[in-house]
């Protein structure tokens, strides 16, 4: 370890922005016998009596308002690691979001780089196929695993070994003996060669054609388009085309997508079509790989990244477009530490880049609707399938007084019976894991709650016990009810695991699928349940939201969706847009081939206002209507809003903070206050939480006014509780 030195006066002063919450950067003295270090490089600085911490230069002056420096220890990095653009879009991040320079700078650095103990960066192969079918199979006549891999490879390439662990769990080895025998070869990027790109010869549609057009006249300069287009009308193709004119531009291309889950898919699409680099980052990778997809992507070894929220930040050698694949969910709005959201920020950079961005949903967020409206966002509609088959029927079935077989009602199980006997596939979808919803006691009404969450405990049948799905505690299942001593203890409602046993034991000949939190936790078991619904039998996929986007299941000609009642019984003002954004997105999975789609939506309220408006009409017209609403309610996206969140053991104590705060934020009258408000789940992990809502019509005064509560501290914090201020929240929770 490099021993910190003594302070000195300064002939150089190094502005270093560090992982602190309390200023924007420290200054630090540079000593005569170190190399200045680049802006956006790293160095390594002494903090209090005996830290040492990564810190990243974001300034070089002559002096500084401070007489004594500590003196730099050591000069990380030769190169800036973060271009200015970069900078410039982080320093503008953390100020929206309320945050210092360094919280947000470190938010986006991957963890290699905030280490200095860190091994050379490891290399990991792709491999892809370099010899066709018909040699290898004379090759490897003898070698049948090996053959297995290798159509694996020609069919899915170019892949990671670990990609198809599910094939062989010594795919590694497997791949280095068809490299040395020539029918494969390897590279540290993903690559296609210039001979081996596939070009399916697609006629776009009218809609298709005209929104490339639309696009390609934004060329090198800042503009926001909203491809805005249904379930099967070809998005995914615009961006492939658009991508290659970057590429011959010789531009790099930044591709987001909400989930992991989707990541290799649309990897998988792109980079059989393209002549380039690619590279995929999300946080399932080691921190190595993350490393090294940003080292290539600024040095322009890459031209094309598909990524989760964090790639954002990626710096680019030479960034042509951003494309933002789902720009509606939720997953783009980080829920923890640094609150940022990467779609908001994707538009930030694009204008700082000056490039063109794409926004491509089914279901537009009311926000981008809304600038779309406005002419702010250019507004480019698909409303046609590629394969010209029309959108799936929708049935919408009473479930009131039904009897229920495992959550589904006998009409549906024999309408899936139906479409499995017509050689098809069927996709349940609800939004809960577990056996159950709930615990209770018949004679006294007890339900089973986390001792530690405000939450109802889940049950899940395959590891007999009830489990929190807030803090993942887990309790034993009680002979007796703890209340009344009752043995009338049972479960209640219904999750994927009951849904999935019942089908197993309806359907005993298919094959029933699983998809959630619970039953795929790796990549390999993610890929694997994929490959035995992408066999083409018949079978009938049960899962959560990880199914409701981006997925393309071409045999699937039903989509069954179970308990969407409780969002019509929410607090949060946005929970009927989020509940309309996930039907049409999970009834959209059906009928996208040659199959004809059909939804059946299983409700108490098949009345309700909700399902009138949605699929009578379209989505574009039920958001229209909600929008005018949330105008004459005055809420975002006709307002700014934030919220103040605390958390703390001493519920009385967290109620008296908040008010204090509150107090202050009253003086100002173009804020709307409301709280200290319980947040809907009161109670996690142990502690109580709270919140203020904020409202403005002013979206800079209510910055400034966040700022200096932030920074003045005209509340004392004795007891440490903490808070943060959640800026354009997509939750109430």
């Amino acid at each position: 370890m490099i021993q910190a030195m003594q302070e000195t006066t300064h002939s150089q002063v190094v502005q270093v922005a560090l992982k602190v919450p309390f200023a924007a950067h420290l200054d630090y003295s540079l000593n005569h016998d170190l190399t200045a270090p680049p802006i956006g490089g790293r160095v390594l600085v002494p903090l209090g009596k005996n830290k040492q911490l990564v810190g990243v230069v974001v300034g070089l002056v002559a002096e500084s308002e401070f007489k004594t420096l500590k003196p730099i220890i050591a000069v990380l990095d030769t190169e800036p690691l973060l271009n200015a653009t970069t900078l410039q879009l982080l320093r503008l991040a953390a100020k929206y979001y309320q945050v210092s320079f360094g919280e947000m700078i470190f938010t986006a650095l991957p963890a290699w780089f905030r280490k200095t103990n860190n091994r050379p960066i490891p290399i990991h192969y792709w491999w892809q196929v370099v010899a066709d079918l018909e040699v290898a199979q004379t090759a490897l006549k003898v070698a049948p695993k090996q053959l297995e891999v290798f159509e694996y490879l020609m069919l899915h390439g170019p892949l990671q070994s670990k990609a198809m662990s599910h094939i062989s769990s010594t795919a590694a080895q497997i791949c280095r003996q068809l490299q040395d025998k020539a029918l494969i070869t390897s590279t540290e990027v993903c690559f296609v060669e210039t001979d081996q790109a596939f070009d399916p010869g697609f006629k776009l549609t009218a809609d298709q054609d005209r929104a490339l057009k639309q696009i390609q006249k934004s060329k090198d300069q800042f503009e926001v388009h909203l491809l805005d287009g249904i379930t099967g009308s070809g998005k995914t193709e615009i961006y492939i085309r658009l991508i290659n004119e970057l590429l011959e531009k010789q531009q790099q291309a930044l591709v987001l997508v909400p989930e992991i889950g989707l990541t290799p898919q649309l990897f998988q699409e792109i980079s059989q079509r393209i002549n380039g680099q690619m590279a995929i980052l999300h946080s399932g990778l080691s921190d190595g790989a993350r490393a090294r997809v940003w080292h290539h992507a600024a040095r322009g070894l890459v031209d094309v990244v598909v990524s989760t929220r964090s790639g954002i930040f990626t710096p680019f050698k030479n960034l042509g477009s951003i494309l933002v694949d789902e720009e509606h969910d939720l997953s783009y709005k980080q829920q923890e530490g640094i609150r940022y959201s990467a779609r908001d920020l994707a538009v930030l950079r694009a204008k700082i880049e000056q490039v063109p961005v794409i926004l491509g949903s089914a279901t537009p967020s009311f926000e981008t609707l809304n600038h779309a409206n406005n002419g702010r966002y250019q507004w480019l509609k698909l409303r046609s399938r590629t394969n010209h088959n029309p959108m799936p029927s929708l049935r919408l079935q009473n479930t009131q007084s039904k009897q229920l077989v495992k959550g589904l009602t006998q009409q549906t199980l024999s309408t899936i019976e139906s479409h499995l006997a017509d050689g098809h596939q069927v996709l349940v979808f609800l939004n809960r894991r577990g056996w159950s919803q709930k615990l209770i006691c018949h004679e006294c009404g007890w339900v089973a709650e986390c001792d530690d969450c405000d939450a109802y405990l889940t049950y899940h049948k395959h590891l007999d016990l009830l489990k929190c799905h807030h803090c993942e505690r887990r309790y034993s299942l009680p002979e007796f009810c703890p209340s009344c001593g009752s043995q009338a203890v049972e479960t209640m409602g219904a999750g994927t695991e009951k849904i999935a046993a019942g089908l197993m034991e309806q359907f005993a000949e298919t094959a029933v699928v699983r998809f959630d939190r619970d039953s795929v936790k790796t990549p390999a078991q993610w890929q694997k349940n994929l490959e035995t619904v992408r066999s083409g039998k018949p079978c009938v996929i049960v899962g959560t939201q990880m199914l409701s986007k981006g997925h393309d299941f071409p045999l699937l000609s039903l989509v069954v969706v179970v308990n969407v009642d409780n969002s019509f019984f929410s607090a949060d003002f946005r929970a009927t847009e989020y509940l309309a954004q996930l039907l049409v997105q999970v009834s959209g999975r059906a009928g996208r081939a040659k199959t004809k789609g059909e939804v059946i939506i299983q409700t108490q309220f098949p009345e309700h206002e909700f399902f009138q408006s949605l699929f009578q009409e379209n989505y574009e017209s039920f958001a229209q209507q909600q929008l005018t609403e949330r105008a004459e309610m005055r809420f975002p996206p006709y307002t700014y809003m934030a919220i103040v969140r605390g958390q703390f053991r001493d519920e009385r104590l967290l109620d008296q903070f908040l008010q204090q705060l509150a107090d202050g934020l009253e003086q100002n009258q173009d804020i709307s206050v409301l709280g200290p408000l319980p947040a809907p789940m009161q109670k996690r992990q142990k502690l109580f939480r709270m919140q203020l809502i904020l409202n403005s019509n002013d979206r800079k005064g209510l910055h400034q006014t966040l700022h200096l509560l932030k920074t003045q501290k005209t509340v004392e914090n004795k007891h440490h509780i903490q808070w943060f201020v959640d800026i354009d929240p997509v939750s109430l929770d």
